[in-house]
């Protein structure tokens, strides 16, 4: 499974990342999460609770006149991840892009972006943690992904990203599109997932 979480913030996103991610591990399967989220969420949802930097170390990557930031060696993803990422619980293998303030670095964000684009090591299953919004989305951050899942809590506005974020589909052919509604009581009178013509 290769599977990208997108929404609006507080949405949930984080949670259930985690929570797939776990699942995965606990099913004896070796997994990747990668939180492509600047503001703090996967780690603690996957039990690692509060972690300084699980970035990876800005000196893998250089400015170079008329090419800007580019690896300064060639590196395959997958010794990245086996060098860098962190051990979390279940099994599960942790690499975060690097959290606001301070610890979002050029040259750690090149490298971050060669894992999220290349990381293929067979069995594995990658469960990423988009930031809120649709910026991260369509910057191709979520072209890992073979599904990525809308997280949708039952508000006009959470709606409203929810339509931006299904034309994902459109950036991301190889992925199938679509939605987790989360935070649903039952009690809803206003349903805005229903408008919305993707697979729940």
């Amino acid at each position: 499974m290769r599977l990208a979480l997108v929404g609006k913030g507080g949405s949930g996103k984080s949670v259930i990342a985690g929570t797939i991610a776990r699942l995965l591990a606990r099913d004896h399967r070796p997994v990747l999460a990668l939180d492509i989220d600047t503001l703090p969420g996967l780690a603690y949802s996957i039990g690692l609770g509060p972690i300084s930097d699980a970035g990876l170390p800005e000196d893998l990557a250089e400015r170079r006149e008329g090419q800007g930031w580019v690896l300064r060696e060639p590196i395959s993803a997958e010794t990245l991840v086996d060098r860098y990422a962190l051990a979390a619980p279940d099994g599960i293998r942790f690499l975060q892009l690097g959290k606001l303030p301070g610890h979002v670095r050029p040259g750690s964000v090149v490298a971050f972006r060669h894992v999220v684009e290349s990381f293929r090591k067979d069995g594995w299953s990658i469960v990423g943690d988009l930031a809120a919004g649709t910026r991260q989305g369509f910057g191709g951050w979520a072209g890992f992904a073979s599904l990525i899942a809308i997280v949708l809590e039952p508000t006009q506005a959470a709606a409203v990203s929810a339509r931006r974020l299904s034309r994902l589909a459109e950036t991301v052919p190889a992925a199938r599109l679509g939605i987790i509604v989360n935070k649903v009581t039952g009690r809803e009178t206003h349903k805005p997932w229903e408008s919305l013509d993707l697979p729940l």
